[in-house]
């Protein structure tokens, strides 16, 4: 099965924006959660995807799909939450039971964290994005008013 016209090596604008916006994000949210330890502040991946959404209006006329891809781009750092849950896992002990349950505990938690998480993440790069699309909008190039006298 061969897909015409899909070049690995090209990407979307969608994507290009996206991976702009989301990668340059990440840093951020990295260090709001190592700083804190135990919370993520996701205002990185809002002015990510508010960027990416002016830019992507401004270029290609609109800004579909770059909000969310931004969102689960810059949300990355969530794995880092997940390894913390992990790690507290590893340190069970006691009777088998207990340790089974917590395992699956710790299953249930962690598909809940990565979902909440990316979600949580996309929602804000979504937002970002349609708020960077209306300010391309609004402040576009016009042209000069007439003057009729």
């Amino acid at each position: 099965m061969r897909l015409s016209g899909f070049h690995p090596r090209e990407l979307s604008d969608t994507w290009t924006f996206a991976l702009l916006g989301g990668v340059a994000s990440i840093p951020f949210t990295t260090l709001s959660y190592i700083e804190t330890g135990s919370e993520m502040s996701l205002s990185a991946v809002l002015v990510a995807g508010l960027l990416a959404g002016y830019l992507a209006q401004r270029t290609t006329g609109t800004s579909d799909g770059v909000g969310i891809r931004v969102g689960l781009v810059g949300g990355l750092p969530v794995v880092l939450v997940i390894a913390d849950i992990l790690a507290a896992a590893s340190g069970l002990g006691g009777p088998t039971w207990f340790v089974v349950a917590g395992y699956l505990g710790m299953v249930g938690v962690v598909l809940l964290v990565a979902t909440l998480g990316f979600g949580l993440s996309a929602l804000v790069g979504k937002i970002g994005a349609k708020i960077g699309s209306r300010l391309a909008g609004s402040g576009g190039r016009q042209s000069p008013p007439s003057s009729s006298i």
